[in-house]
C-alpha cells in the first residue's frame, strides 16, 4: 500500500513550520492575494521563500492556493504572481477560477495545476474534464462517500486525487454558495466568507444553528483511502493555530505510518490533543453514507474541546472534579449552559488539592477543585460534564521567522573569459551579460573555476544563486594561470546579480502590464432584444421547478414542456451538482433527437457540464450558455469557454462581481469576445445555498429520513429581519431569501 501524501494547512508561517515538525509531507498556503482564506495571516513573498527553503531542506512540498474567483482587473497581478511561483518552483498551485486554470496551463507550464474543491469536481465527467484542462490533481468535493471515491479512483488512474480528512465542513456544496455575498456583501468566493451557515435560524418550532455542520473527523478511516490509492489526504484549517496544525498532523502521521499497530491508548491521546487544539462535535460527513451522517450541530458552533471530567460537588463557586487529563493554571475550561447549546468558558485561575493547598498543575487521575470566576454567567450542576478547552502543556515555542534562510532560485550559468579580460555571463533564460576585468598571470597556480564558483555562491540579497556553472577559458592561458583581483571579481559578481534581479523583476512587471488578448470577431448568435430579456435570469428557469432555477427531478421524465421558451429556444439550465450526470446527458440527447426542429439552450453550471458539450456534439439543435455558477469574471474564462464550447450563445457574468456602470454585453471587466456576456438583473433570486445535506433529514428530523419520503419539501425560516425559504428536491437543499 502506497502511503498518501499528508497535507497540512499553513495559515501562517508558524503553522506551516509546525506542520513539518509534526510530519506533514507538504503544506498548502495562501498569499496576501487570491486566497480563499483572506482572514488568515497568509504569506508574503519573503515568508514564502523561507518556508520554501525549509521544505527543500527537509524534502517536503509547498502548494500555493490561488483559489478565488479572479476579476479581470486582477489578471495582471495574477500573472506576475504565477511568474514568481514558477521561478520559486513551488510544487503546485490550487485554483478555482477556470480562467486562472487556463492561464496556468498555457503560460506557466512548469507549474503543476491542482483543481480546488471550490471547482466542485464530484463525478467522473468532472474528472475527465479536469484531465482535459491539464489538471494534475483534483481536490474532490467533500460530499463523496467512500464507495464513490473508490469508483472514481478506479475509473481515472491518470489523474491525482486529494481528499479532505479532517476539519470544518461547509453546509453548502463548495463553490456553490452565494449566502455571504447576498446577505453581507462579503463573497465566500473571494475568501471573505461571513459564515452565515453558522448563524441561528428559526423554522417554526425549531430554532438553533440549523445549517451549522459538525467538523469532519476520519481518524483511522484514512487507511481505507490509502488502500484505494488516493494520492493525498488533506487537513482543513488555514484559520487555525500552529498548535492545532501540529496536533492534527501528528495524529494522522501516526495513523498512516503505524496503521493498525498504533495502540488504542496512544491513538486516544493523540485524538484528545486534537480536540484540545480546536474541535467542534465530530462527524464522518459523507464518508460512510451518500446522505451524510450526523452532519449538523444545532448548539453553539464553536470550539468544544475535550472532556476533562464531571462535577463531583459544587461548593459556592468551586467545583470538584477527578481529572481525565493533566491540568494547569491558565488552562481554559467550559460547560454547557442550561439550554445545552452555548458553552460557558472560563480560565483556571485558582487550582487546589483536596486538602486545599494551592497548585500550579495537577495530573490525570487526581481530584482537584477549581474556582469559577465571579464574572462567569452560570454555574455547572453536580454531575455535569466539564470540557477542557485549552492546555498550557500543548503550547509551542515560537521561533523567529528571520532565523530561517530564504530560498534562492538556482540559475545555470555559462561563463566565458576572453583574451582581453572580457567576461560573458549567460544565465539560462536571461539575456547575455558582458563585463570586463583585468586578467593577469597567477602567482600561485590554482584552477580558476572553483574560485569563481565559490564567489558566485555568495549571492547576498539576490533572489538567485548559481545552479550548474560551465566555464570556458578563451584567454590563451591555462585554467590555473588566471588571476583577477578579488575586488574586481566581487564587483563582477555583484553587478551580475543586480542585473539578474532587475531583469526578472522587469519581466514580471511586463507580464503584469501585458495587454489582454484581442477580442475575436464574430456576430452574436442572439438578437440584442433577446439578450436584454435574458438579463432577468428567472425568465429561463424551468417553470415547474420554481423557485429552483435549474432543471431538477428524474431526468428520464424530462420533457420539452417542462422548459421555459424565449427567443426561439427552449432553456435547460443544469443544476450545479449532478452526481449521476450520465442519465442527464442521455436525457438531453434524447430530447434533442426527439425534437429536431426545436433549439435547446443548455446552461452550464459546473466544470463537469462540459461533458454535455461532448455528448451533444452531433446534435445540431443543441446550443449552450454559461450560467451564473460558472463564475465568468474575466476574459480568460470567457476565451476558455469560447474555445471549448461550440455554439456558445452567451455567458452570464459573475453575480458577486456585479457593480454599477456596466450593462448587458459589456463583458467581464471589459474583456469581450465574440460571445456576449449578460449582467444578471437584481430581480433574480439565486439560491444562497446548494447542499447535498437534506434540510428535512438533518435539521428537523434528527438525521433520519421520513418514512415514504416524498423527496419534496418546503419550509420558511427567519433570522432577525431576514426571511428565507428552504426547498428540498431529491435530497438536495436550496435556500432562498424571501
Amino acid at each position: 500500500m502506497k502511503t498518501p501524501e499528508l497535507l497540512a494547512p499553513g495559515g501562517s508561517f508558524l503553522a506551516a513550520y509546525y506542520a513539518f515538525e509534526a510530519g506533514a509531507d507538504g503544506v498548502y498556503l495562501g498569499l496576501r492575494e487570491f486566497s480563499a482564506r483572506a482572514a488568515a495571516q497568509n504569506f508574503s513573498l519573503e515568508q514564502l521563500r523561507r518556508i520554501r527553503q525549509l521544505a527543500a531542506d527537509r524534502g517536503r512540498r509547498v502548494y500555493v492556493t490561488l483559489n478565488t474567483v479572479i476579476r479581470e482587473d486582477e489578471m495582471g497581478r495574477l500573472r506576475e504572481t504565477l511568474a514568481w511561483l514558477q521561478a520559486l518552483a513551488v510544487d503546485g498551485v490550487i485554483v478555482q477560477d477556470l480562467g486562472a486554470a487556463d492561464v496556468v496551463r498555457r503560460e506557466f507550464p512548469r507549474l503543476a495545476l491542482h483543481a480546488s474543491t471550490q471547482m466542485g469536481v464530484h463525478n467522473s465527467s468532472g474528472l475527465a474534464e479536469a484531465e482535459r484542462m491539464g489538471v494534475r490533481r483534483v481536490i474532490l468535493s467533500r460530499e463523496l462517500p467512500l464507495e464513490r471515491i473508490r469508483a472514481l479512483r478506479a475509473g481515472h488512474p491518470g489523474i491525482e486525487m486529494e481528499v479532505f480528512i479532517h476539519g470544518a465542513l461547509c453546509y453548502s456544496f463548495s463553490g456553490a454558495c452565494l449566502a455571504s455575498w447576498a446577505l453581507t456583501g462579503r463573497s465566500g468566493n473571494r475568501g471573505e466568507c461571513a459564515q452565515v451557515c453558522r448563524s441561528r435560524f428559526t423554522a417554526g418550532e425549531e430554532a438553533g444553528h440549523l445549517f451549522s455542520t459538525r467538523d469532519l473527523f476520519l481518524g483511522r478511516d484514512v487507511l481505507e483511502l490509502a488502500r484505494l490509492g488516493i494520492d493525498a489526504l488533506k487537513i482543513e484549517g488555514r484559520m487555525k493555530s500552529p498548535e492545532y496544525v501540529f496536533a492534527v498532523t501528528r495524529l494522522y502521521r501516526q495513523v498512516l505510518d503505524r496503521g493498525e499497530t498504533l495502540p488504542a491508548s496512544e491513538y486516544d491521546e493523540l485524538v484528545r490533543r486534537t480536540e484540545l487544539a480546536f474541535s467542534r462535535t465530530r462527524t464522518s460527513g459523507w464518508f460512510g453514507s451518500p446522505l451524510g451522517a450526523r452532519l449538523l450541530e444545532k448548539g453553539a458552533p464553536g470550539h468544544r474541546g475535550a472532556v476533562l471530567g464531571t462535577v463531583h460537588a459544587l461548593r459556592g463557586r468551586r467545583i470538584e472534579i477527578t481529572l481525565q487529563a493533566d491540568l494547569s493554571l491558565h488552562d481554559g475550561l467550559g460547560f454547557l449552559d442550561e439550554s445545552g447549546g452555548d458553552l460557558v468558558a472560563f480560565p483556571v485561575l485558582d487550582l487546589r488539592t483536596p486538602r486545599g493547598a494551592a497548585a500550579r498543575f495537577a495530573r490525570k487521575g487526581e481530584t482537584v477543585s477549581v474556582e469559577i470566576p465571579a464574572d462567569a454567567v452560570a454555574l455547572p450542576a453536580p454531575g455535569q460534564e466539564i470540557r477542557h478547552l485549552s492546555s498550557r502543556f500543548l503550547d509551542l515555542p515560537q521561533p523567529s521567522e528571520a532565523s530561517f534562510p530564504l530560498y534562492k532560485i538556482p540559475v545555470d550559468l555559462d561563463v566565458r573569459v576572453g583574451t582581453e579580460g572580457t567576461f560573458v555571463f549567460q544565465a539560462a533564460g536571461f539575456p547575455e551579460r558582458v563585463a570586463a576585468a583585468e586578467v593577469a598571470p597567477a602567482r600561485t597556480r590554482r584552477p580558476f573555476l572553483p574560485i569563481l564558483a565559490a564567489l558566485l555562491e555568495e549571492s547576498g540579497g539576490s533572489v538567485f544563486r548559481p545552479g550548474t556553472i560551465t566555464f570556458t577559458n578563451e584567454t590563451g592561458r591555462a585554467d590555473d594561470d588566471i588571476f583577477v583581483r578579488p575586488a574586481e571579481l566581487k564587483a563582477l559578481k555583484n553587478e551580475l546579480y543586480q542585473f539578474l534581479d532587475g531583469w526578472f523583476a522587469e519581466r514580471a512587471r511586463a507580464i503584469h502590464d501585458a495587454p489582454a488578448a484581442p477580442a475575436r470577431r464574430g456576430e452574436p448568435l442572439l438578437a440584442p432584444a433577446v439578450i436584454a430579456q435574458l438579463s432577468d435570469r428567472g425568465m429561463i428557469s424551468p417553470p415547474a421547478a420554481a423557485p429552483i432555477p435549474f432543471a431538477v427531478g428524474d431526468p428520464r421524465r424530462l420533457e420539452l414542456g417542462h422548459l421555459a421558451e424565449l427567443g426561439g429556444f427552449r432553456w435547460l439550465p443544469l443544476a450545479p451538482v449532478l452526481v449521476e450526470d450520465r442519465a442527464w446527458i442521455e436525457a438531453v440527447k434524447r430530447l434533442a433527437a426527439d425534437n429536431p426542429t426545436e433549439r435547446l439552450a443548455v446552461g452550464l453550471n459546473n466544470v463537469s457540464h462540459l461533458a454535455f458539450v461532448s455528448g451533444l456534439r452531433e446534435a445540431p439543435n443543441a446550443w449552450f450558455f454559461a450560467d451564473f455558477f460558472l463564475y465568468v469574471a474575466n476574459g480568460s474564462t470567457l476565451r476558455f469557454l469560447e474555445r471549448r464550447v461550440p455554439r456558445l450563445l452567451f455567458a452570464y457574468e459573475w453575480l458577486e462581481g456585479a457593480g454599477p456602470g456596466a450593462g448587458p454585453g459589456a463583458g467581464p471587466g471589459g474583456a469581450s469576445t465574440s460571445v456576449p456576456t449578460i449582467r444578471v438583473s437584481p430581480r433574480f433570486t439565486p439560491p444562497l445555498f446548494t447542499s447535498l445535506g437534506c434540510f428535512t433529514r438533518h435539521s428537523t428530523n434528527g438525521g433520519r429520513c421520513q418514512p415514504d419520503c416524498p423527496r419534496n419539501f418546503s419550509s420558511t425560516l427567519q433570522q432577525g429581519r431576514n426571511h428565507f425559504r428552504v426547498v428540498v428536491r431529491d435530497c438536495v437543499t436550496y435556500l432562498f431569501k424571501a
